[in-house]
């Protein structure tokens, strides 16, 4: 099933989906949605949009930004993890301007443990907020699981890049807005949202962003104490900036990386590369996340809740008490299930005495090896039986006309060993020379293996001159062959019959007289 992050902006939507591949995710498409109306036309053009590419019915992640939500930095006293949820919100409706009830909040721990004081990194959305993506997701026929901020989902992405005591500064541009978010490793410091307007020339645009990075640097450096931010990820590409790169290599002495977001994530081959492709580096980090094994760092649609620990031993006092009746019923049946097979094993073994005696044989009764050795000879002779009948026949059908060849002499002999070749022996009489092959060639079609031995040539018989022998052999190894060719021959001739009685080849007619055909 595929999943969609959205991102909404003033005056589009953009949107990402994946699929999973394994334990990975795998991206599929990366597009926007332009908007010209109220909610209710965004909601059929988000719907057209996403059953194009095939992602009607998907589970769907909203990326928001920074400057849409409330965040503060908290220090909560000493408190079992139980009991940090409700402090934190306890907490925050005396930080937040605007919090109440119907917000939904959400926490990220950062300092200290159930023995000192805590430091967190209280998050909340409003409701308006989060009814404006219902109003737009829902009619659509998508479900919202998890509404994200995108400077986490941007973390989420590059986290390969952050390595545990280096302080960096991410710059995230995405259109008219700029993330600047600065971490120690993976874990986020303090996250702002400035506004860059795309109508600035690329010299002012840069300008701004330094001053911009300054102010994210000065206002973070209570925060980061003796730490350093030594190095900026800028999301783009180094055409698209250029002259802000030579402004903080230059004045700010800072090094200068810049990052593709789909170089961090797996792609499907057909995906079609969006312009500006870093404005998705927050979705795709989003998806990301997703797909693993580690719940989102902050989410609004799943909070951190309070741990319930309720001490009821009655549930494992019934527990115990199942297993031993389990445990005597299963000693039961065993024991049942044994005495049952020991008995009957007994009878087997005295049935099977029993039948061993009587195949030995007695005085009344022959046994079994020597009914089988009895069997095996009658079966012997059945295989190496010749139908003579058959044979006569055979060569009747195939022999030449009265007027070439005259048979004196038809002798057939089976042999009286096992491994005898039966053989029949014809003397014939024919009337010129060339009939001999004719009459060689129609007989072993059979087949038969025939051996021409020429006699004597007979001059007052002027009709048939010529006088041959023919031993005709059938080897074991063709007698096989012989059935199966008189049951297709058989079959050919009903057949035949039938067709020209106007039956079907099973049918039968009473009225009318079988076609004896020439045999194939």
């Amino acid at each position: 099933m595929a999943t969609v992050a959205l991102q909404f902006e003033d005056d589009q939507i953009l949107v990402a989906s994946s699929r999973a591949v394994g334990n990975r995710e795998q991206i599929q498409n990366l597009f926007s949605i332009e908007l010209n109306g109220d909610r209710e036309s965004a909601a059929k053009e988000l719907e057209t949009e996403l059953a194009k590419h095939g992602l009607s019915r998907s589970e769907v992640i909203i990326v928001v930004s920074r400057a849409n939500v409330e965040m503060r930095e908290l220090t909560i006293p000493p408190a079992p993890d139980e009991e940090v949820p409700d402090m934190v919100r306890f907490m925050a409706r005396n930080e937040f301007a605007s919090l109440n009830e119907n917000w939904a909040l959400d926490y990220l721990p950062m300092t200290g443990d159930s023995t000192t004081q805590r430091t967190v990194l209280a998050t909340g959305i409003s409701a308006e907020l989060q009814n404006q993506f219902k109003a737009i997701v829902e009619p659509a026929g998508l479900k919202i699981k998890h509404i994200v901020l995108r400077p986490f989902a941007l973390i989420d992405l590059i986290r390969s890049k952050l390595a545990h005591g280096q302080c960096k500064l991410l710059v995230d541009p995405n259109g008219d807005q700029t993330d600047m978010t600065i971490v120690d490793g993976d874990a986020l410091i303090t996250t702002r949202t400035v506004r860059m307007p795309t109508s600035d020339d690329a010299n002012r645009r840069a300008d701004s962003m330094l001053s911009e990075v300054k102010r994210t640097l000065a206002s973070s450096r209570k925060t980061l104490g003796s730490r350093k931010v030594t190095e900026v990820l800028i999301m783009g590409t180094a055409s698209q900036h250029k002259m802000l790169e030579g402004n903080l290599r230059g004045q700010l002495e800072l090094n200068v990386e810049f990052v593709s977001a789909l170089d961090h994530a797996s792609v499907e081959s057909t995906l079609t590369t969006p312009e500006n492709e870093e404005r998705y580096a927050s979705l795709i980090g989003s998806l990301v996340r997703h797909h693993s094994a580690n719940s989102h760092t902050v989410d609004f649609v799943n909070p951190r809740r309070p741990v319930i620990v309720k001490k009821d031993y009655s549930k494992w006092y019934l527990y115990a008490g199942a297993a031993l009746a389990a445990s005597l019923l299963v000693i039961a049946v065993c024991w049942w299930t044994l005495s049952s097979q020991s008995s009957e094993i007994a009878r087997n073994q005295e049935t099977l005495d029993r039948l061993i005696e009587e195949n030995k044989g007695s005085n009344n009764k022959p046994g079994v090896d020597q009914i089988l050795g009895e069997i095996s000879k009658v079966d012997d002779w059945k295989a190496s039986g010749i139908n003579w009948l058959e044979e006569i026949y055979q060569y009747s059908e195939r022999a030449l006309t009265p007027d070439d060849v005259i048979v004196d002499l038809f002798d057939a002999a089976a042999g009286l060993r096992a491994d005898s070749v039966p053989t029949i022996l014809i003397n014939t009489r024919l009337t010129e020379v060339q009939k001999e092959s004719e009459l060689i060639e129609s007989l072993a079609q059979r087949p038969f293996e025939v051996k021409f031995t020429r006699g004597t040539v007979d001059s007052l018989d002027k009709d048939y001159p010529l006088t041959d022998t023919l031993r005709i052999q059938i080897p074991q190894n063709k007698r096989e062959k012989v059935k199966e060719y008189d049951r297709l021959a058989r079959e050919y001739l009903q057949k035949v019959n039938a067709i020209r009685l106007g039956k079907s080849p099973s049918g039968k007619s009473p009225s009318a007289e079988p076609v004896k055909s020439e045999s194939p």
